[in-house]
């Protein structure tokens, strides 16, 4: 099996969305489906990829955007708030059962029966989504992934409204502060998980959006470091 990472295509909802895959050279523990963040594909997405095959397991980023361009860090924040508002929740949900389908199939030259899913910012919602509407789903991690903010025609749905659905373990790790998620609604989101004796939300102190990713201003090391080695002991406990 060739283990290099490479680049490949996996089945949407009428269509294929683009993929980055990198493979352990031992037997896979699991597969990770990642949901990326509003950047779209980044390096950032794919080092992340990298650091887990070295760990053992399958992992799949996950091009949302299908080839059209994301906005990047440097644009005016306007246009990430037009990005935001015109993305599809719809599609891209379904989007997210199509990979899971994939991903359990073997049809991507790797075998495994539990997959989870790890979104970042804008891909935290559809992970969580994800473990709302398919059992399947071996575990959520939602990484300061929105989870309320107006109701659009895009967004018929909220992730807040859906928690209760979710039955897999779940992971949520928030920043302490963050202008996209209130403290309200990380409470309301643990309160809703209350159900479930197998989630943890954690709140990093000293942290802002993004605090995990070290291409970004916000990058916190010392809670980057310890969001990894929560992420590898979810993953470990659950897979």
């Amino acid at each position: 099996m060739d283990t290099c990472p490479r680049n490949t295509e996996i089945p949407a909802i009428g269509g294929m969305m683009g993929g980055y895959l990198a493979l352990p050279e031992t037997p896979a523990k699991a597969a990770v489906l990642m949901q990326v963040e509003l950047w779209g594909m980044t390096l950032h997405m794919k080092e992340v990829a990298d650091r887990l095959s070295k760990e053992g397991y399958v992992a799949i980023a996950c091009d949302l955007f299908r080839g059209a361009p994301a906005p990047v860090s440097t644009d005016p924040v306007e246009k990430w708030g037009r990005t935001f508002e015109a993305f599809d929740d719809v599609r891209c949900t379904l989007d997210c059962r199509c990979a899971l389908d994939w991903a359990l199939s073997g049809e991507g030259g790797f075998d495994v029966d539990k997959v989870f899913a790890w979104g970042f910012c804008m891909g935290g919602r559809f992970a969580h989504n994800l473990g709302a509407f398919d059992k399947r789903l071996a575990g959520v991690i939602n990484f300061y992934g929105r989870i309320n903010f107006p109701r659009l025609p895009t967004k018929p749905f909220l992730p807040i409204e859906l928690t209760g659905m979710i039955e897999c373990p779940y992971f949520g790790a928030f920043a302490e502060t963050d202008g996209l998620i209130p403290p309200q609604d990380i409470a309301r989101l643990k309160a809703d998980l209350a159900h479930s004796p197998f989630s943890e939300i954690k709140v990093f102190p000293g942290t802002e959006h993004a605090f995990f990713n070290d291409h970004r201003e916000a990058f916190h090391p010392q809670a980057a470091s310890e969001a990894w080695t929560d992420v590898l002991r979810f993953l470990e406990t659950h897979g």
